[in-house]
C-alpha cells in the first residue's frame, strides 16, 4: 500500500517525534521509499505499478510497453514511461529499480491508452500501437520509408510478427497526432504495406 509522510505522522502523531519513527521504520525495511514523501509498505510490489506515483502525469511506455506486448524480445530492467511537461529526461533510482520518463507531443498524451495491474495497483499503460508511436519520439530521425523499415525491425528489432497483429487503422490516427517526421513516415508504410482497405 502507498503511503505518504502526512499519512505517517498522522498515523504516529502519539509519538515524541514521528519523523523519527518513520526513518526507523524505512531503515528496519517496514516500508519503502519510492520517491520523497512517499512509500510503499509491500516490498513485493511489481515496480511497474509504482512509476505513476513516483511522477504524474505519466503512462508506462516505450521499451516497458514493446517488451510486454512481445514487441521486442528483450527482457527491459528499466520502467519506462512517457510524461508530460518536463522538459527533459528525468531518472529515479529506488529500492523497486530504475525509473525513466520522457515527454510525448501533449496532443497524443491522453489517447491509446490501456490500464495494468492488479485491485491494489492500476496504472495507465499504452496499447502496443502506442508504444510504437511514442518510442518514435525517442528514436533517431529516418528520411524515407525505407530507413523507417531498419529502424523498427533491423535496429530496433520489433518482431514483424507482432507488428503486423497491430490495429493499423488505430496506429495511424495515433501517428498523426504527433506532428514529426517519423510519424509520417509510419503513416506512410501502413498505407504502402498494411492497408487491408
Amino acid at each position: 500500500m502507498i503511503v505518504t509522510t502526512s499519512m505517517l505522522k498522522e498515523k504516529y502523531r502519539e509519538y515524541v517525534n514521528p519523523l523519527d519513527k518513520i526513518s526507523r521504520d524505512a531503515r528496519d525495511n517496514k516500508i519503502f521509499r519510492i520517491t520523497r514523501g512517499i512509500y510503499e509498505t509491500d516490498r513485493g510490489t511489481e515496480p511497474a505499478l509504482l512509476a505513476p506515483v513516483i511522477l504524474s502525469p505519466s503512462y508506462l511506455s516505450f521499451d516497458f510497453a514493446l517488451s510486454h506486448y512481445g514487441l521486442i524480445p528483450e527482457k527491459v530492467t528499466v520502467i519506462s514511461s512517457a510524461s508530460l511537461g518536463l522538459g527533459k529526461r528525468k531518472i529515479f533510482i529506488n529500492c523497486f529499480g530504475r525509473y525513466e520518463y520522457q515527454d510525448i507531443p501533449a496532443e497524443a498524451f491522453s489517447e491509446g491508452l490501456t490500464f495494468l495491474g492488479n485491485g491494489d495497483h492500476m496504472v495507465r499503460i499504452a496499447t502496443k500501437e502506442k508504444a510504437i508511436c511514442d518510442s518514435l519520439c525517442k528514436w533517431r530521425i529516418v528520411h524515407n520509408v525505407s530507413e523507417l523499415r531498419e529502424l523498427l525491425f533491423e535496429d530496433k528489432r520489433i518482431d514483424e510478427t507482432e507488428f503486423s497483429s497491430c490495429d493499423f487503422r488505430e496506429m495511424s490516427r495515433l501517428a498523426a497526432l504527433y506532428r514529426k517526421k517519423n510519424h509520417s513516415l509510419l503513416e506512410r508504410l501502413i498505407r504502402k504495406e498494411y492497408n487491408d482497405e
